[in-house]
């Protein structure tokens, strides 16, 4: 799906949040060393070097973890995926200058909600106050906040706003802990976005999807939960992260070139991609003609956040100064499904 330029939007506010428990590698490896190496643990020269190669190879250095993997869950002591959503999104519209009775429309993609029925956002919006926002889920995997975004400013366009665009995980919940890439890889966290209705514009966004390489990310247990399914872990993350690496280069830059249009890769002044690795960041740049140093980049401080990254990412370059009026900025986003997708917005804070 293509959809060409929605005018009058503005971007107002940016917020992020993330669980207390922040680890490096080699904090990880040793949490999980007997999950991992179950017949002779490394010692401590080795667990350095993998650390440091991970740093090295993919550029992930520290990530987030509402959940210390490897132990059993607390539901009660533990932040969820609503509970960094809420976070996120009262930073962000502290940001705009905005109460949340202004609030409108709250959208929350992610991939692993709470509870099995009911939706993040509608907690969300109650608890932060949104009384009659009208609240949904965008599902989508990680590229799901780019959905969401897309959502967002058709209904902007077609009514009222201010819109809350929320993206939130708790991978750590789902890590299997003996799958060290898993563990290294992937973080907790929430990124939120306040759009509203103002003098900037999504020139151009492209949104596709194949339900064929599903099962390249997944959690294969059925709902509701049976104990059999349970016993056999097949409510962890599951698939092969390989072959999905060597399927999205090419998706991405499909989108983005769509999402462009007839702007040159070289007028883009600011690239936000989903936040996976520096490797696949890198070779998504180089493919699109576009600017490395261009490219936020922050996978090293937070690893992959799902539906979070690039609006995490989004947020730390707006704190820093780099979003202002008139940035052409590009989004681009793929995860599980497979979907993914790019947007390029004219960039109005007012």
């Amino acid at each position: 799906m293509w959809a060409g330029a929605i005018n009058g939007l503005s971007l107002l506010g940016f917020g992020s949040a993330f669980p207390a428990l922040e680890l490096d590698n080699e904090a990880v490896l040793r949490r999980l060393a007997s999950k991992l190496w179950p017949h002779r643990e490394p010692d401590d020269e080795q667990l350095r070097f993998m650390a440091t190669s991970m740093r090295e190879t993919l550029g992930v250095d520290r990530r987030s973890w509402a959940h210390e993997v490897g132990k059993p869950i607390d539901h009660r002591a533990e932040p969820t995926t609503i509970d960094l959503a809420t976070s996120a999104g009262a930073k962000a519209l502290q940001d705009a200058e905005l109460l949340p009775r202004d609030v409108k429309l709250i959208l929350c993609s992610t991939s692993t909600p709470p509870r099995m029925t009911s939706t993040v956002s509608a907690v969300v919006g109650h608890r932060l106050g949104a009384i009659g926002a009208a609240c949904l889920d965008v599902r989508s995997g990680c590229s799901g906040g780019l959905y969401a975004l897309a959502t967002a400013a058709a209904l902007l366009q077609a009514g009222d706003g201010p819109a809350l665009v929320i993206g939130t995980e708790t991978f750590s919940k789902v890590i299997p802990p003996s799958h060290k890439m898993a563990a290294l890889s992937l973080g907790d966290g929430a990124g939120a976005l306040v759009l509203a209705r103002g003098k900037g514009r999504l020139m151009g966004v492209a949104l596709e999807t194949d339900g064929a390489y599903g099962h390249l990310v997944t959690a294969e247990g059925a709902l509701p939960p049976t104990h059999d399914e349970i016993d056999q872990s097949r409510y962890e993350l599951s698939g092969d992260p390989v072959e999905l690496t060597k399927l999205v280069p090419p998706r991405y830059v499909s989108a983005i070139g769509r999402a462009l249009g007839a702007v040159r890769p070289d007028e883009v002044d600011l690239f936000v991609p989903h936040q996976t690795s520096v490797p696949l960041i890198s070779e998504v740049v180089k493919r699109s003609g576009l600017a490395l140093e261009r490219t936020v980049i922050n996978v090293g401080a937070h690893a992959n956040i799902g539906a979070a990254g690039w609006l995490v990412a989004l947020a730390e370059a707006a704190h820093e100064g780099k979003v202002l009026d008139g940035t052409k900025l590009l989004i681009a986003a793929a995860g599980g499904g497979l979907s993914w997708g790019a947007a390029l917005i004219e960039v109005s804070r007012s």
